[in-house]
């Protein structure tokens, strides 16, 4: 019993003053997460008939005093970007309407065609390169289940109608896309509006 103490003492002690550093990087996928060691200096040939024991002290000698153990320095590694699953919208008891970058002209009365929604703001120069240039182009974020999505209108009418006869004179290639027509005042009652003139 003594003599596994003693190599289970000597074990822990030499694990606590080995100095070894250990960074670990934790992977997480939607299936679970697996952490991975990066770097390792602890040997890996110790075995417990390896190991000596330690040497004992005389009765009248005092121990050392230990030094303040000091914070082992690692490197933090970056934290990887986590899919995010669709979580559902929690309504809000006391839901503010954020301010609206919509240019004082457009009036509520009046309809937009929808070209298109990303759910990334890389830009719409691509889809408005497509647009006939004569009309007032927006962009228009929004939250959807939490996550931001990026909407593409395209014009400014005065009635339904006069939208409806724009969507049918646009290019094949922007019907592709499948636009439709919005009310502006759909758009200002949407619970995020923050739309942005591009042109």
């Amino acid at each position: 019993m003594k003599k596994i103490f003693s190599v289970a003492l000597t074990l822990a002690l030499a694990g606590c003053a080995g100095g070894s550093n250990t960074t670990q990087l934790l992977l997480t996928q939607s299936s679970g997460a697996e952490v991975m060691p990066l770097s390792s200096t602890e040997p890996s040939n110790v075995t417990p008939d390896t190991v000596k024991p330690a040497p004992k002290m005389p009765a009248n000698v005092e121990p050392m005093p230990k030094p303040a153990p000091k914070a082992a320095a690692t490197a933090t590694p970056k934290p990887m970007p986590v899919p995010m699953k669709e979580k559902p919208m929690v309504a809000s008891t006391k839901a503010e309407k954020p301010m609206m970058k919509m240019p004082v002209t457009t009036s509520s009365k009046k309809y937009t065609i929808q070209v298109i929604a990303l759910s990334h703001n890389k830009g719409f120069t691509e889809y408005m390169d497509k647009l006939p240039s004569d009309k007032p182009v927006w962009s228009n974020k929004k939250m959807v289940e939490g996550l931001p999505w990026y909407t593409l209108l395209y014009g400014e009418f005065p009635s339904k109608e006069a939208a409806k006869s724009a969507l049918n004179a646009l290019p094949k290639t922007i019907k592709e896309y499948g636009p439709f027509i919005r009310s502006f005042s759909s758009i200002k009652g949407s619970s995020t509006p923050d739309m942005t003139r591009l042109n």
